[in-house]
């Protein structure tokens, strides 16, 4: 198997280091470890209609998640996680597709498979990986698409996308947006573009339950477009049948559970700064500003490789070590915001590796 450098590998870890799986607290990954309400008899329900094949057209979960988002189930395109849908835009664009780092290495992996020209573009790491507009400016006759994830991996920091997709469509473009940890943003109504969608056919917009919904197994997600010519290219290569009846059946629920969302949300804004002042008080490690459900840090006199095996040998913690991402080096790593029982171990073991 090829080693895809993702978090989220507690299995082959607790195998190298000897450990139980189980023992492992796991802040490689990004999810909500709240659990949703009922959540045993929804699968239940679903177990019962695995008896039959799901409905190849998703009528159903299209429309469960159009009253959750607000937009004609015609422009939703559900998919086996954001990934197949990130797989399948891009067999459908045109070959040229600017990708603004560091963020998620499977947009660039997806494109190169697909033989698309592939345009590394930058954030900017001095002011906390902001766009920079004049970057995508000078290098707009380079691209036909242009990808962005909001709030941004491994960053977690949210961006006001308006002045870009105006530059976008004014130049006639397509914007892809990533907004998988939107959920968790305070004010996602302010941020999200998914207002947009119906307007302009220049968007494409990434959703997923695995995040927020905490159900990264569950593998559901979706895409979100008014442009007819994507819709029908996807759908010409698109399988049948790759989302299950356990996803299927949950969707009548998840989207539903208005206390679950409001919950979650209030304990990420105050979690978040909880985890913000506990890690700024850490010597020799510098905090970025985050919207999410993560925190980027970078390492003043350690590598994060080694602080990786650290945490790991002596505590038990796994991490994400973040220096695969383009644009970054060996001295950053991320961190997932977790129970705050999980918090607190993390914050503990870091203090007596690097220092009050």
């Amino acid at each position: 198997m090829k080693e895809l450098g993702h978090g989220a590998n507690v299995n082959h870890m607790a195998s190298i280091y000897n450990k139980k799986p189980e023992d492992i607290i796991d802040f490689s990954s990004n999810i909500n470890p709240k659990v949703i309400k009922n959540l045993d008899k929804y699968i239940l329900e679903g177990l019962k209609e695995c008896r039959s094949y799901p409905d190849i057209n998703y009528t159903n979960l299209r429309n469960n998640i159009s009253r959750y988002i607000d937009i004609d189930s015609k422009f939703i395109i559900p998919g086996n996680g954001a990934t197949e849908i990130i797989y399948l835009l891009m067999k459908s664009i045109n070959k040229r597709l600017a990708i603004l780092n560091p963020t998620f290495s499977e947009y660039g992996r997806s494109a190169k498979l697909n033989n698309l020209e592939v345009v590394n573009l930058e954030l900017n790491k001095e002011d906390n990986f902001s766009l920079d507009l004049e970057t995508v400016k000078e290098n707009i006759d380079t691209f036909d698409s242009l990808f962005i994830c909001n709030p941004n991996n491994p960053n977690g920091k949210v961006q006001d996308l308006t002045d870009l997709l105006d530059l976008i469509i004014k130049n006639n473009k397509l914007l892809i947006v990533d907004e998988t940890f939107m959920e968790f943003v305070e004010n996602e109504e302010d941020y999200s573009l998914i207002k947009y969608v119906e307007k302009h056919e220049n968007i494409f917009i990434l959703k997923a339950v695995t995040k927020f919904f905490g159900m990264p197994g569950l593998r559901l997600g979706y895409g979100v477009t008014s442009n007819k010519e994507i819709i029908s290219k996807i759908y010409e290569y698109k399988e049948p049948w790759t989302i299950n009846s356990f996803a299927d059946n949950l969707s009548k629920y998840i989207f539903e559970d208005k206390e679950y969302i409001y919950e979650s949300k209030e304990y990420y804004i105050k979690e978040r700064a909880y985890m913000v002042n506990a890690l700024e008080s850490i010597d020799n490690l510098t905090v970025y500003e985050t919207d999410t459900n993560f925190i980027l840090l970078k390492l003043h006199n350690k590598s994060a490789h080694v602080l990786k095996d650290e945490l790991l040998k002596y505590g038990n913690i796994l991490i994400r070590d973040a220096s695969n991402f383009i644009g970054l080096d060996e001295s950053f790593i991320r961190v997932a915001i977790k129970s705050h029982e999980d918090n607190k171990v993390l914050i503990d073991e870091m203090r007596k590796i690097l220092g009050k």
